[in-house]
């Protein structure tokens, strides 16, 4: 009989301590909402996305991680932005460091199994370029036939850098670089000719190209990269309102809603536009999420294809064409859904 109690006692202990690991798990915004701030990750290489002028964070990540501070918070302007490593996001996000990683993201499969993180949503996608240490006449890349070309190591760019030249047989000479800042010094350093890489951060090498002739930018394009947001992978609650949060600033495009005209929707009789907007809060509040964010940041910040384009686009120093990240009814690759 004692036996069978103290078998009963512990199994239901065991139980007990189960559901309540599985309870606490899911941290959501138990981390955020006390400390009255939220912690983004970025990428310190990219400076394009996000960068302090005037002691004032600039950038198309410093524009989203104050989305998520308005959504959760209630105020755009309470969070902090934090480099990390891309090999050290999944520590970073399962250990409290940040909560959610921006930086150009794009982990592979393995990358995204052994740290534990998950993917929110495609926040754009940025194209993979060519760019020439020096100025050149070239017809076409076949010109470039033979060439030395660095590349990131086990990078999206590697593989669809050895696809584009086995494809076109421009029997390149591929040499592999283990980060971001070996990649740009072996380009500066004149170890290969030619720079394989996302438009954004090719564009930040050339700019700032340290010889009296400058580099330049090839008009070639060899694929799109994904670039995504992260969370730990015990964080659905987390998650599920991050991708709420990029899809209203979509959704925002596929209505045309700006910052100068967000007023005139307030009549709107779409429940989708109705519920985005606050003006119904019950898809808010379920997600845990302050109603009227989206009205006040919109009124600040614009929409997501105005953020793209001030940031990264024609209205930038970059001046890049961010065409492809237009919503599909726009022209683009980006989808949206309403908001139900």
């Amino acid at each position: 009989m004692v036996n069978k109690m103290s078998l009963r006692f512990v199994f239901f202990a065991l139980a007990a301590l189960c559901w309540s690991s599985a309870a606490l798990a899911d941290a959501g915004f138990s981390y955020i909402r006390p400390r009255h701030f939220v912690v983004c990750g970025i990428n310190s290489e990219y400076k394009s996305l996000a960068h302090k002028k005037d002691g004032i964070w600039q950038g198309f990540d410093a524009d989203i991680c104050r989305a998520v501070a308005a959504a959760i918070l209630g105020n755009a302007e309470s969070f902090k932005l934090i480099p990390v490593k891309s090999t050290a996001i999944g520590k970073a996000l399962n250990g409290g460091k940040i909560d959610i990683m921006l930086g150009h993201s794009s982990l592979t499969a393995a990358e995204e199994a052994e740290q534990y993180v998950i993917p929110v949503d495609t926040l754009f996608l940025d194209r993979q370029i060519f760019a020439s240490r020096k100025a050149t006449n070239a017809s076409s890349m076949r010109d470039f036939t033979g060439a030395k070309v660095c590349v990131l190591q086990n990078s999206p760019a590697e593989v669809f850098l050895n696809e584009y030249n086995q494809k076109y047989a421009l029997n390149f000479n591929i040499l592999t670089q283990p980060s971001l800042t070996s990649l740009k010094e072996a380009f500066y350093l004149n170890r290969c000719e030619l720079i394989s890489g996302d438009e954004i951060f090719i564009n930040d090498i050339v700019t700032n190209f340290p010889s009296k002739e400058p580099a330049v930018v090839l008009p070639e394009e060899i694929a799109y990269i994904p670039v995504k947001i992260y969370t730990a992978g015990n964080n659905t609650t987390l998650n599920i309102a991050l991708r709420w949060i990029i899809n209203a600033l979509k959704l925002a495009d596929a209505a045309g809603i700006t910052a100068q005209n967000i007023d005139i929707f307030a009549a709107s009789r779409s429940r989708s536009l109705q519920n985005l907007l606050g003006i119904k809060e019950n898809v808010w509040n379920k997600l845990n999420l302050n109603p009227l964010w989206f009205r006040s940041y919109i009124s600040l910040y614009g929409s997501y294809y105005q953020i793209l384009e001030r940031n990264l686009g024609k209205g930038s120093p970059l001046q890049l064409n961010m065409e492809q990240n237009k919503l599909i009814t726009n022209g683009g690759y980006l989808s949206f859904q309403p908001f139900l």
